[in-house]
């Protein structure tokens, strides 16, 4: 055979050659071997060889196969781990991804064996690496959650970080934006005061990416300009890569064009299409040249260059079998078929479809079907195919997310158990350290018994708000009964005596609108649960306001933790936003009205916003309604602003802490 050229002397290939067969003749445990210094020094020079750029994969890989033999006979963890690292990153790099993730598996099992925290990490971000290049998206996400999980607990915050910024890239993959951002954020707390500009930029880049998909473009842009901020010199490029410096540079155009801003998004396009990092490298290449034909298309229907580019980049990304670039470029030959020609739009769609299914990629999936249904119509089995990626796609995209909050919550336990573990550690200190400790824990109780006096002072307060709150709720459900119990029927067996008497009818109308007066006073401050049913009770409430002159639209309300949220603070929004409802169907005349609920870290942000004729600012100061409605929000801490003008709608930023 080729390889048996080396210069190895053939008593090394029979040595350990003979080794194995000793040892699986007399059923000896490979770890309980022992080899001398100078047969490791004999299989070291296979793994020298399997580094050897010169060699072929192939020769490499075999050499590697021959060192990891004679390891498992050394009894040196060192030569196993080089071993086993080596072999996934050879197997990797010749994309046997099923191979590098049963070695990779060997690697985790023999870290785990050995308490190895540093080679658990890398075996489990290898895991993560190989599943993601296999399109097994949620597996990938699974295995860099536990690399996170491990090097949070080591307070390693850079492998921390990078995991997080694989996780939150997947999670981009997968259509879960909100997800994504939360995951990102949450790492940019590990990398900020780091050096590690690369991943700390990936970070703030796939904010970005999110953020504009989910047409936040001014949020975009926002996060686009920290990533490319960090390069700010010669030294910052080359720490961050300039490739992705040109990446970032191509999301701002795509953000520019989102915005219509069209000719600035041309103009950066047409800068990174002549740069020649970019013109050497033929992924980006076609990514600049598809979206540089797509953006011109944008500004100009009829631009004759669009359509060229276009296939250009589909050319270029079939020569080298890109497969998720051809998942974009026909995704966007299709949009530009659409209108033009419909035989063309849905082979780019079918294609679309194929190669998505190649990628594993459930929203690309998703989204060819979507432009499949609407060129030819659907068949029975694409919608059974449609509704099953969509389960796939909602299946995986919770998983993560529970997969992630439950290693956040182990994490913060285990964060408090180090901290007793260096409590217990510092009582073992010699005496001389014992009596400046207990000088420092006298000054440090003093300290906490009056930081205890102010929190417990500021606990009977909150509890006391809590109790008002509770009064007032109570008593606006008394009066409300007592209302709809006693004064409402009161009244209506009135207009029932009047009607039988035959009395005058105005009187009977004006008794009438007595009643329904009393009757929605009652309905106003009606009673429900602040418990597990609390946000479809809410969006029923808002709900019941729509009518056939008035649309009500509720987004994102699932988003919010409810169950986490103070049974106060779930009257308070409820009270404050029917009394927006209130007041917009006495006064607004909207035809359109929008309730959006968004959680951050620490807040619940609701937006409320109609297209009625809106309020002068005299009108806002002189409204006991909206007045109310702040009033409300500030006994929770909350803040309430309005935003209004005459013939302009009405519109509402409710923010209170979670």
């Amino acid at each position: 055979m080729k390889l048996w050229r080396v210069d190895f002397p053939l008593l090394t290939k029979f040595w350990v050659f003979t080794m194995y067969i000793i040892t699986f003749a007399f059923g000896q445990p490979l770890a309980q071997t022992s080899l001398s210094k100078k047969q490791v020094d004999s299989i070291t020079q296979y793994y020298t060889l399997s580094k050897a750029d010169s060699l072929s994969i192939k020769e490499r890989l075999y050499n590697i196969t021959l060192f990891l033999k004679g390891a498992g006979l050394s009894n040196q963890d060192s030569l196993i781990y080089n071993g086993l690292m080596t072999k996934t990153w050879l197997l990797g790099k010749t994309k046997q991804y099923d191979s590098a993730i049963v070695y990779s598996h060997q690697l985790c099992d023999f870290a785990r064996q050995n308490k190895d925290t540093v080679y658990l990490v890398k075996g489990f971000t290898k895991l993560g690496f190989y599943h993601k290049n296999n399109n097994q998206l949620t597996e990938a996400f699974k295995y860099y959650n536990e690399a996170f999980r491990i090097s949070r607990i080591v307070n390693d915050s850079m492998k921390s970080g990078k995991s997080l910024l694989q996780m939150a890239n997947i999670q981009v993959s997968l259509g879960d934006y909100s997800g994504s951002k939360t995951t990102a954020i949450d790492g940019v707390t590990y990398l900020e005061n780091t050096s590690d500009l690369r991943n700390l930029a990936g970070l703030y880049h796939i904010i970005s990416v999110a953020n504009r998909e989910q047409k936040n473009y001014e949020e975009a842009f926002r996060y686009n300009d920290l990533a490319l901020s960090l390069g700010k010199d010669s030294l910052s490029v080359k720490k961050i890569g300039v490739m992705y410096i040109l990446i970032f540079k191509n999301t701002k155009a795509l953000i520019l064009a989102n915005q219509g801003n069209y000719q600035q998004a041309i103009v950066l396009l047409k800068e990174l299409a002549s740069d020649s990092i970019v013109l050497n490298n033929k992924i980006e290449y076609a990514r600049v040249l598809n979206n540089l034909g797509y953006v011109q298309w944008l500004e100009n229907k009829e631009n004759p260059n669009s359509e060229k580019l276009l296939l250009k980049a589909l050319t270029i990304r079939k020569e080298i079998n890109d497969i998720g670039g051809l998942v974009a470029s026909n995704n966007d030959l299709t949009k530009y078929y659409l209108d033009k020609d419909k035989t063309k739009a849905l082979y780019h769609a079918e294609s679309n479809y194929e190669n998505a299914k190649k990628r594993r990629g459930l929203t690309p999936i998703l989204e060819a079907l979507d432009f499949i249904f609407k060129l030819r119509g659907n068949t029975n089995e694409e919608a059974r195919v449609y509704s099953r990626i969509h389960n796939e796609l909602e299946e995986a995209n919770q998983s993560n997310r529970e997969i992630y909050a439950v290693t956040k919550y182990e994490n913060d336990n285990l964060t408090n158990e180090n901290l007793k573990l260096k409590a217990q550690k510092a009582q073992q200190e010699s005496e001389t350290a014992r009596q400046r400790s207990q000088k420092i824990m006298y000054l440090l109780g003093t300290v906490i018994l009056a930081l205890s006096g102010g929190f417990v002072f500021y606990l009977l307060q909150q509890r006391y708000k809590r109790e008002k709150i509770r009064e007032v709720y109570d008593a606006e459900t008394r009066i409300s009964k007592k209302l709809h119990d006693e004064l409402a029927n009161d009244v209506y067996n009135v207009m029932v005596q009047i009607q039988n008497e035959q009395n005058s009818p105005d009187v009977l109308d004006k008794l009438e609108e007595i009643y329904n007066t009393t009757r929605d006073i009652s309905r106003e401050h009606n009673s429900f649960t602040t418990g597990e049913n609390y946000a479809a009770e809410l969006t029923n409430m808002l709900s019941g306001y729509s009518s056939n002159e008035t649309k009500i639209i509720i987004k994102d309300i699932e988003d919010v933790n409810w169950e986490a949220v103070d049974p106060e603070k779930k009257i308070i929004v409820h009270r404050t936003l029917q009394e927006l409802m209130i007041n917009m169907k006495k006064h607004s005349e909207a035809g359109l009205v929008a309730v959006t609920f968004k959680k951050t870290l620490k807040n619940v942000g609701i937006t409320y916003a109609d297209n009625g004729i809106g309020v002068s600012e005299n009108e806002i100061i002189h409204s006991n309604g909206l007045r109310n409605a702040e009033n409300r929000i500030k006994t929770i801490g909350g803040s309430f602003i309005f935003d209004s003008e005459k013939g302009k709608g009405f519109r509402a930023r409710i923010s209170f802490p979670n």
